[in-house]
């Protein structure tokens, strides 16, 4: 009587297992299913056709019309769009808002990081509330600087000077790494150039030195150019600051600088053009499926040009399914979307048709660092892809035993082995998710002029010299020992 309470107790106990790891296998498919069709990515292309258009208050409405797909995951990403395309069309305060949102809900998330990871481990990144790339992070400042600088709030351009300056100090202290993202070499010169314009000349000079250093290493790792002007900065400055040693070594590093004093820049007045080209690449996946038996190497090998037809990745999944003994790992991918502008060329006539005219240089490559910082994070993304996939395998094999000592049927086993493959395969979705409405490229042009009224033009001349398109602007107004930026967008 007692062996048959055993008996019947273990049984309950098989079953119960069996229905537990079952249950899990579902739950794994449905959070899957979930997971894949809560994609943020649709409403992009209407976005950067607005933008192409010109329209940037439409480009803006898109994305507020698309609120509720972004879900609570995706806010930070949410913000950050909204407030890009609020800068651009010139809405400062109403974009410092978003920003101002996306700060706070990054910081929240760092706070909370730790017990997130562990069901990202089981299931995907996409799990993650988004927080943002550290070069993302850093430009959240940049555009905020921007946005009060428009509005001549230069104290409150400063404090987030000052934020660019601790966040990549931070990032510098936690890297190990000396190719990984922990300088930017353009929000470093911003600081400079809004330091300078306020008469903080200590802190202008140390803004342009970090500024040089880090584009001494974006040379190496993105291959950006040294901007000539840069040069310009740290001899007027070491002079005025009586840097002696400072002013001998940029003498030697910039030999053909031309420079005026800092009197002299004061009888003048100063535009700087920040331009905005292309689109930031887009983030992809690709797929990788290890076969674990022979007949599992057969299915992966003839279900390979399923790739090329529409659902063409589920098709392959439910194969896999039948198999139960392929492991599936997906791992992020960059698809760039290159500008074809290779310069703007910037126009100012002044009342008396006088035309000066000067060229944007490259300041930061946003593409080249978002490839840099996939490449840092792959190490540590593939592993976790991997142990996820192993977990899930596992879990495919402990169906497999549980159905056949429960049930003894093979029907069922099937049917169990399946599911829980199939939840392995599919669940495993890259997370494809990033600052979009960012731009390929960031140039910057500078120009100092006599006080007056001036007409402005811009044009964008392609890789080959050719140009691409024209843009008369309304006049613009500069006066003496003013510093004016203003930004512009093409999506070529």
């Amino acid at each position: 009587m007692v062996r048959a309470e055993e008996t019947q107790e273990s049984c309950r106990t098989k079953t119960r297992n069996f229905l537990t790891i079952f249950s899990l296998g579902f739950s794994l498919l449905t959070l899957a299913m979930g997971v894949n069709c809560s994609s943020i990515q649709s409403h992009y292309a209407h976005v950067e056709k607005a933008l192409a258009q010109g329209d940037l208050r439409a480009a803006d409405a898109l994305v507020e019309k698309h609120k509720d797909e972004y879900g609570k995951k995706n806010q930070v990403l949410y913000a950050m769009d909204r407030g890009m395309l609020l800068h651009l069309s010139g809405q400062y305060q109403e974009s410092t808002i978003f920003f101002e949102d996306a700060e706070r809900m990054i910081s929240d998330l760092y706070t909370r990081r730790i017990g997130s990871e562990s069901a990202a481990l089981l299931i995907n990144e996409n799990v993650l509330p988004y927080e943002g790339a550290s070069f993302e992070k850093v430009l959240i400042h940049v555009i905020m600087a921007l946005n009060y600088a428009y509005q001549g709030l230069f104290d409150d351009a400063l404090v987030e000077a000052r934020k660019i300056d601790h966040t990549l100090n931070v990032l510098s202290d936690q890297s190990t790494d000396t190719y990984s993202y922990t300088q930017d070499a353009f929000a470093r010169y911003l600081t400079g150039l809004l330091f300078e314009f306020r008469g903080e000349l200590d802190d202008a000079f140390i803004a342009y030195r970090l500024a040089y250093e880090a584009f001494q290493l974006h040379r190496d790792v993105y291959g950006t150019s040294i901007p000539f002007f840069l040069g310009e900065d740290l001899l007027r400055l070491s002079v005025a600051l009586n840097r002696d040693e400072e002013f001998k070594k940029y003498q030697q590093d910039f030999p053909n600088a031309k420079w005026q004093s800092v009197s002299e820049r004061q009888e003048l007045g100063e535009l700087v053009v920040i331009s905005f080209h292309g689109r930031a690449p887009k983030k992809t996946g690709k797929f990788i499926d290890v076969p674990f038996s022979m007949q599992a190497l057969r299915m992966v090998l003839a279900a390979r040009d399923l790739k090329s037809s529409k659902n063409g990745r589920l098709a392959q999944n439910i194969l896999h399914g039948l198999t139960g003994n392929v492991f599936s790992v997906v791992l992020p991918n960059l698809e760039p979307q290159l500008s074809e502008v290779e310069y703007a060329e910037i126009s100012l006539i002044d009342g008396g048709g006088k035309t000066k005219i000067v060229r944007t240089v490259l300041m930061e490559d946003v593409t080249e660092i978002s490839k840099r910082h996939l490449q840092d994070r792959l190490a540590k993304e593939s592993s976790r892809a991997v142990a996820r996939a192993a977990m899930k395998f596992a879990l495919t094999k402990a169906v497999e035993r549980e159905v056949t000592q429960v049930t003894g049927s093979k029907a069922l086993q099937q049917l169990g082995v399946f599911v829980a493959t199939l939840s392995s395969s599919i669940s495993d979705q890259v997370d494809t998710r990033s600052w979009r409405t960012l731009p390929d490229e960031i140039q910057v042009a500078r120009v100092r002029v006599q006080p007056g009224m001036y007409e402005l033009h811009i044009r964008h001349v392609g890789k080959s010299g050719k140009v691409l398109d024209a843009e008369a602007f309304s006049f613009v107004e500069i006066a003496r020992g003013e510093l004016k930026i203003l930004s512009h967008r093409t999506v070529l």
